[in-house]
C-alpha cells in the first residue's frame, strides 16, 4: 500500500457513507427518505473513485498503486448496503429468504474473512486483496436496486435478488481466486 495520506478528499467521501448508514435507521420503512439516501450514497462511491485517478494523474501515481482508498471503498459500501438492508429490514419485515438472496456476496465473504484473520498460516500464504473490481460494483449497484425495490414492494424485487446472488456469488469466488492467485511461496526454513 502506498504512503499517500489517508485524509484525502476521495476518502472524506468513502467514509461519508458510515454515517448515512446511520442515518437509514432513522426512518427506514419511508421511501422518500432512503431512496435519496441511498442515491446519495452512490454519488458519493461514484464521485471518490473520480476523484482518486484525478489526484493519481496529478500526483503522477501509477494507476496499479495501492492507497487506503483501495480497500476503505468495498468496507463503506458494504457497511452502507448492510445497514440499509437491516434498518428496511427492520421496519419492513421482508421474507428473510430475499434479504439473504441480496446479501449473498456478504454471506459468503464473512467466512473467507473470518478463517483469514483467525489462521496465521492462511495469512502467510494468502494475500486476500478486498480491492474493489467491476463485478463488485455491479453487485452493489443490483444491490441498491434490490433493496429500493423491496422498500417499495415493487413487483422485480425477486428478480433483482437473484442478480444479486448471482453477482455477488461471482464477486465472492473472484476475491477468493484473487487471493489464491496471489499466494506466497511456502517457507522452507532456509534462506531464499
Amino acid at each position: 500500500m502506498s504512503r499517500a495520506p489517508f485524509w484525502t478528499g476521495p476518502n472524506l467521501l468513502t467514509l461519508s457513507r458510515l454515517p448515512m448508514a446511520g442515518l437509514a435507521w432513522l426512518d427506514a420503512g419511508n421511501p422518500a427518505f432512503i431512496l435519496p439516501l441511498m442515491a446519495l450514497a452512490g454519488l458519493t462511491d461514484v464521485l471518490d473513485g473520480w476523484l482518486e485517478r484525478r489526484l493519481r494523474r496529478r500526483h503522477g501515481t501509477p494507476p496499479d498503486a495501492k492507497t487506503a482508498g483501495a480497500w476503505l471503498d468495498p468496507v463503506c459500501d458494504k457497511a452502507f448496503v448492510l445497514s440499509v438492508t437491516a434498518a428496511i429490514a427492520f421496519a419492513r419485515r421482508p421474507p428473510l429468504w430475499l434479504l439473504a438472496l441480496v446479501a449473498t456476496r456478504e454471506i459468503l465473504q464473512l467466512p473467507q474473512l473470518l478463517i483469514f484473520l483467525a489462521s496465521p498460516a492462511l495469512r502467510a500464504r494468502l494475500r486476500y486483496d478486498f480491492t474493489a473490481s467491476l463485478l463488485g460494483k455491479a453487485t452493489t449497484t443490483a444491490q441498491f436496486f434490490a433493496v429500493g425495490a423491496i422498500l417499495l414492494d415493487h413487483g422485480a424485487q425477486v428478480l433483482l435478488a437473484v442478480a444479486c446472488a448471482a453477482l455477488g456469488t461471482a464477486s465472492a469466488v473472484l476475491y477468493f481466486r484473487r487471493a489464491l492467485r496471489s499466494s506466497r511461496p511456502a517457507r522452507t526454513g532456509g534462506h531464499q
